[in-house]
């Protein structure tokens, strides 16, 4: 154990008091603070038991767990306390190198030292005898990784080995290192032994020790310990009932000291009873880690399945993981398969930024990467020579479809321990199998929301005998259904296909984008005779990311193209690509039109203006409408604006010029109203409006009137004068009413404007 150290210990107890007197007579051993946080119990114990701590040792009994950090050169900590809060300050800084134990390994070590030191066959039988009777005394809930580095201790000191390994089999049949010295910490996670290849994995398989003297040949011992210089070795079977669950490895490179059989001999019983302490120590950890895999699963069960938003969902979770592994944060990724994007959507961390904003593509870092290979991947960091940092990407997958990825950082004086990456495996799989479930329930949920608007849509168009309108409207409506930006309607027209409708295509630099990109598109469409759907990087297109074109047949053959730019949504910052669930959208929309396109057809020609008129003049007509949108809105959970604006007095101010005057005010109406907003005229002086989800346009719809009004010095001098008045008002769903009669109401009680105001620019 090399040179004299100086010893604190935590924690009054039997098993600790019982150490004193082995501790005391080590002259390489000195106990400093005995620390506990009931002093006189402690002092009460120490009388009990019979000792005696003179004043000639310089022991020092104390309270206070802050004593200890005062101890110079202090090399190792006996803890017998083995709670949260203690584990919790010995994690500090300053205890980082220091050597931690508790009391069982305590007692084999010292039981190791104090044994004489020619090693022989006497001494080995009595150290095996102290081993055999702490096995049987002490009930094995001490920490997993130091058991076995106590074990692994033992077996190599007490053999005179320079290194060595226990190599437990996993659950995939191999044998995975559990700990070693002499080995780089890096290769001890990669090593993978298959049960029968080299030196482990044949005494694994048959469950016979090796003993091999002289330098090892060829690459049978290479897999074993990666090592040419190494002239003696032992591996030895650990045995349960008949069953092996691992190895030990010891060798040496001193070419003075060769292993004999004797020395076999003693690993092998010491192995027996080694196997019988892990296997206690597997079934106990075991147990602990279902019993907090059950109990969390619980947990997150009734998380996932409350009402609360996914994202909501994901941060609880995340938190509660970092409850049960002190030095964890934890992220959480959910992939979108359309949009073909990881977003950040849960962190452990309260004041995470960037939460539904943060997006990878997969292949980008290792988060993408791991969605992309769909392997696990974990790193470790050491500093020197101890792990103390750990990063892991763990791929969600659920009925072989990824659904994102759980991240951990692990930041502990322990490391990140094999159990605990066996659980954070676990619970993986069980977050992606309900983040699984909501996904298809939420994608079911938002395509029958969306096939819904659809058929009632398509209802509307097939009754449609305006062939400018229907236009308008097939440019429209899928474009608000499906979240794009805007779209352009091609028909075909004498051998060619000619603009016929266009949505959302106002600004000068979109179009001049995008008109070429849709010609490329059409082209492809027409060649291919099916729907084309491309994508565009920022540097190559910086208004226009994404494009999707759908053929419009009649009878089989193409009537029209219709091209979508840029889908998006209000919590996104930039456009993503079309889906097939949109494709899906369109394929039904399309079934609607081609009715529409025939129906035009078989219909007798009728004045537009006549058909307009009759649609529009009447109230009825326009409580009917604005009954659906209502319906729609409230399915969405999207806003309606109803308004009214009235032109009082024109009549009689300028009857000359009335009828000119409307239908120049009608054609402004109609330019600064969008194509799938409502229009209508409910009597000679009132025009009704429907604007969806905003009533900005109202804003605007009410200067464009006032500026035409300007426009002609008669009219202009009747409304300066007083003569003719504008009155308009508007009302809100759901804010101002949730029936059409509320919100009429609402929408009647006019404002006259100031006329003047408006055109001094204080509108």
């Amino acid at each position: 154990m090399g040179g004299t150290k100086n010893i604190a210990i935590i924690g009054a107890n039997k098993e600790t008091l019982a150490l004193l007197p082995v501790l005391l007579k080590d002259d390489k051993s000195k106990v400093v603070v005995i620390a506990d946080s009931n002093k006189d119990a402690m002092l009460f114990k120490l009388n009990e038991l019979g000792y005696r701590v003179a004043d000639s040792f310089g022991v020092r009994v104390t309270d206070d767990l802050n004593e200890i950090r005062k101890i110079a050169d202090l090399g190792i900590i006996i803890n017998a306390l083995q709670d949260r809060a203690t584990e919790k300050f010995l994690e500090a800084p300053e205890f980082r190198d220091v050597e931690k134990l508790g009391t069982l390994s305590a007692r084999l070590l010292w039981g190791l030292k104090t044994s004489p030191a020619d090693g022989g066959a006497g001494d080995q039988a009595a150290l095996l005898g102290s081993f055999r009777e702490i096995v049987d005394a002490v009930r094995l809930t001490t920490d997993r990784k130091e058991l076995l580095s106590v074990i692994l201790k033992l077996a190599i000191e007490s053999s005179r080995a320079e290194r060595g390994s226990i190599m437990l089999i996993s659950d995939d049949d191999t044998l995975r290192v559990e700990i070693a010295k002499g080995m780089d910490d890096e290769v001890v996670r990669k090593i993978r032994v298959s049960m029968g290849e080299g030196i482990s994995g044949k005494v694994a398989k048959e469950g016979k020790p090796q003993l091999i003297s002289g330098k090892a040949r060829g690459e049978e011992f290479a897999r074993l310990m990666d090592r040419s210089d190494v002239k003696s070795s032992m591996c030895v079977p650990l045995i349960v009932s008949g069953k092996v669950i691992g190895v030990i490895n010891v060798s040496s490179n001193e070419s003075s000291h060769t292993f004999t059989e004797e020395d076999l001999n003693f690993l092998s019983t010491l192995a027996g009873l080694a196997a019988e302490v892990i296997n206690r120590s597997n079934e106990y950890e075991r147990l602990r880690i279902d019993s907090a895999k059950f109990i969390f699963w619980k947990e997150v069960d009734a998380i996932m399945s409350s009402a609360m938003p996914l994202d909501n969902r994901l941060n609880t979770v995340a938190r509660k993981l970092v409850g049960i592994f002190p030095g964890l944060t934890c992220f959480i990724y959910i992939y979108d398969e359309d949009r073909n994007r990881l977003f950040l959507k849960a962190a452990s961390t309260r004041d995470a930024k960037g939460i539904g904003l943060l997006s990878l593509r997969p292949g980008e870092g290792m988060e993408g990467s791991g969605v992309e290979s769909l392997d696990d991947l974990v790193l470790v960091d050491r500093t020197e020579g101890k792990i103390k940092r750990a990063y892991l990407t763990l791929p969600m997958v659920s009925h072989g479809i990824p659904v994102g990825t759980l991240n951990a950082q692990m930041v502990s004086a322990c490391g990140l321990s094999a159990y605990q990456e066996v659980f954070l495996k676990d619970i993986r799989d069980l977050i992606a199998d309900s983040v699984y479930k909501h996904k298809q329930a939420e994608r079911e949920k938002l395509k029958s929301r969306k096939m819904f608007a659809v058929d009632e849509a398509g209802i509307e168009i097939i009754s449609i005998r305006d062939a400018k309108r229907l236009a308008e409207i097939i440019a429209a409506t899928p474009a608000a259904i499906i979240g794009a930006e805007g779209a352009l309607l091609r028909m075909k027209q004498g051998g060619k296909f000619q603009t016929a409708a266009f949505f959302g295509l106002d600004d000068k630099n979109i179009r001049e984008y995008f008109v070429p990109i849709e010609k490329e598109t059409v082209t492809e469409v027409l060649r291919k005779r099916q729907p084309v759907v491309r994508e565009f990087s920022e540097e190559a297109s910086p208004y226009v990311r994404s494009v999707f074109a759908y053929p419009l047949k009649v009878n089989g053959d193409i009537a029209g193209v219709l091209s979508f730019f840029n889908k998006t949504e209000d919590t996104l910052l930039y456009p993503y690509a079309f889906s097939k669930s949109d494709l899906e959208i369109m394929a039904r929309f399309a079934v609607y039109v081609e009715k529409a396109f025939l129906n035009l057809r078989r219909a007798p020609a009728e004045p537009v203006e006549k058909k307009k008129e009759e649609l529009r003049s009447t109230l009825s007509l326009f409580e009917e409408r604005a009954e659906q949108e209502l319906n729609r809105a409230r399915r969405l959970d999207k806003g309606l604006v109803l308004a009214t604006v009235k032109i009082a007095g024109l009549k009689e101010a300028l009857p000359a010029k009335r009828i000119e005057f409307e239908g120049k005010l009608m054609d402004v109406i109609k330019k600064k109203s969008r194509s799938f907003d409502v229009v209508a005229r409910l009597n000679n002086e009132t025009f009704g409006f429907l604007f969806l989800d905003t009533h900005e346009k109202m804003t605007r719809l009410v200067g464009a009137i006032t500026e035409f009004i300007a426009s002609d010095a008669d009219v202009n001098r009747a409304f300066m004068e007083g003569r003719a008045d504008i009155l308009y008002g508007l009302a809100n769903f759901p804010a101002d009413g949730d029936s059409f009669a509320a919100l009429f109401s609402k929408a009647s009680s006019r404002i006259k404007i100031n006329f003047n105001k408006i055109l001094g620019h204080e509108f």
